[in-house]
């Protein structure tokens, strides 16, 4: 464990003992006419957590495991703030309760209504049929004006019974348009309580490997991201990286990148152990160049260079690396 402590403390040290050894390092190389590439060690089994998507613009970083720290797989290593998200949510399940049971006393409503109406309707039809069979007794039984009266009411419990089924009608359309209404506007909270707790779930990173922690750098200032910071979605956090399959990540000036290819040899050396050389390739060199508004205002493709044997050494994530590439013999060092 001390040497891993150990290890951690030179990868925080890009300072004097690095920029001293990469001038001198970059002197020589320079009389060979070789381009001389900084790097670090990364590795190939990697979670890179980004900023989730929020119900706001920005998140902020509530807590943060200690840079350098290594995790085990299915630990906690970022929490973003989501005491608002965990309000609304809060506040849509109450909601969605009070809906809910509103739908059921609308249901009660609307049905009571529905049995009116066809009540009406019955007690219609039945006057209809009364009517019918007074109005169809012979005129030689009763009295001219008493046959009269008899096809007036038949006459006017037909209307009665058409209005009837019109509000029956009415009753159903309105039953079924408020109870989807109500239905809608459920499942419109129901969606936003998923919508939330979507979130909430994605605002505690959960390590997927075992590894130390890395820090992101701040897009705009330069400086390594914190607990406190406020982020925006898509921005790079932090990384936990195995402590194995190890390579390096390096990034090459678009005017250095002419004429360099995959499987380039390179000549690698450790500002860790300076003493030490290891021989490694190009192994990939990516077409898409990057803009680096921290670096300068040109752009740089990132390349991964590959050690040809692991070197015999206790590597870690974040260690600083120096590469020799010999560009005009190939893949000769």
């Amino acid at each position: 464990m001390n040497i891993i402590r150990s290890q951690v403390d030179y990868t925080k040290c890009l300072s004097a003992l690095s920029l001293l050894s990469m001038l001198l390092f970059n002197s020589s190389a320079m009389a060979k006419n070789d381009l001389l590439l900084t790097g670090q060690i990364s590795s190939s089994t990697k979670q890179i957590v980004n900023a989730p998507q929020g119900s706001r613009w920005q998140l902020q970083i509530q807590w943060m495991e200690q840079e350098g720290k290594i995790v085990e797989q299915g630990n906690s290593v970022v929490v973003f703030d989501g005491a608002a998200e965990q309000a609304e949510l809060t506040s849509n399940e109450e909601n969605l309760d009070r809906l809910v049971l509103e739908l059921e006393q609308l249901k009660v409503q609307q049905e009571q209504k529905v049995i009116d109406a066809r009540g009406r309707l019955t007690v219609a039809k039945m006057r209809v049929e009364k009517a019918t069979i007074e109005a169809s007794v012979p005129s030689s039984q009763v009295a001219a004006l008493e046959k009269g009266q008899f096809e007036l009411e038949l006459q006017r419990t037909m209307l009665e019974q058409v209005k009837a089924e019109e509000a029956l009608q009415r009753a159903l359309y309105e039953q079924s348009a408020e109870l989807t209404k109500k239905e809608v506007n459920i499942l419109q909270v129901k969606e936003q309580i998923s919508y939330l707790e979507g979130i909430l779930a994605n605002l505690n990173v959960i390590a997927q490997v075992t590894g130390p922690v890395s820090y992101a750098i701040h897009p705009w200032f330069g400086t390594k991201l914190s607990a406190g910071m406020n982020v925006r979605a898509s921005w790079k956090v932090l990384d936990v990286q195995s402590t194995s399959n190890f390579q390096i990540e390096t990034w090459i000036h678009e005017i250095d990148a002419v004429g360099l290819d995959e499987n380039t040899a390179v000549e690698i050396t450790l500002d860790a152990y300076p003493n030490k050389k290891y021989r490694g390739i190009i192994s990939n060199l990516s077409k898409q160049s990057e803009r680096k508004a921290l670096w300068s205002k040109s752009a740089y493709f990132p390349a991964i260079v590959t050690f040809e044997t692991a070197p015999e050494v206790n590597l870690l994530p974040g260690m600083s690396v120096r590469i020799l590439v010999d560009k005009a013999g190939g893949k000769n060092v």
